[in-house]
């Protein structure tokens, strides 16, 4: 996938999360695409929603590679960021925010299939995380492709989306 498609296909999924409510959400975790893994571009919905809902508070992760857990940073506009050893750009420092007080997760992943279940880069940190999650956060993948019929690698660790936004389509499970 080229720069251009991988923009054209950000642009266009950043347009279909436009469709969603945003009434309820007081906490949105998302994450900062790594660069050379060609993910979807989280920026163009950071700046649209820090310009149609302020009051959204975003998050970001810090990765802990000694025990594959994630740590979750309030992510305002002045919040230092760097790039750690694993080529991830997380915050620097910042206040803590807890797993049970978010209310939507954009989640990063490889592929992703019609039952809602996904294929991410491994090691488990999203299913980790998303277990000390509220039930009632919406778990929402972002896809430039449309789902595979079936991952059969699923385990009972894994933890299924609620939601998959692609650039022509929001696929709910």
């Amino acid at each position: 996938m080229s720069t251009a498609e991988l923009d054209g296909f950000s642009a266009l999924i950043a347009g279909q999360l436009k469709n969603l409510s945003f009434q309820q959400i007081n906490y949105l975790h998302l994450y900062y695409p790594i660069i050379g893994k060609r993910e979807v571009d989280t920026i163009k919905i950071v700046d649209w929603v820090r310009m149609t809902h302020p009051e959204i508070k975003l998050v970001l992760s810090k990765v802990s590679t000694i025990d594959y857990t994630l740590s979750h940073l309030l992510w305002k506009e002045d919040t230092p960021l760097a790039m750690n050893s694993w080529g991830i750009t997380e915050p620097e420092y910042g206040e803590a925010v807890l797993p049970e007080q978010l209310d939507m997760i954009l989640i990063p992943l490889l592929v992703f299939d019609k039952k809602g279940n996904r294929i991410g880069y491994g090691k488990g940190f999203y299913d980790r995380f998303l277990t000390k999650c509220r039930p009632d956060a919406h778990k929402i993948g972002l896809s430039c492709f449309d789902p595979v019929d079936n991952i059969i690698d699923v385990d009972q660790y894994d933890v299924p989306l609620d939601l998959c936004i692609t650039p022509e389509k929001i696929w709910y499970f």
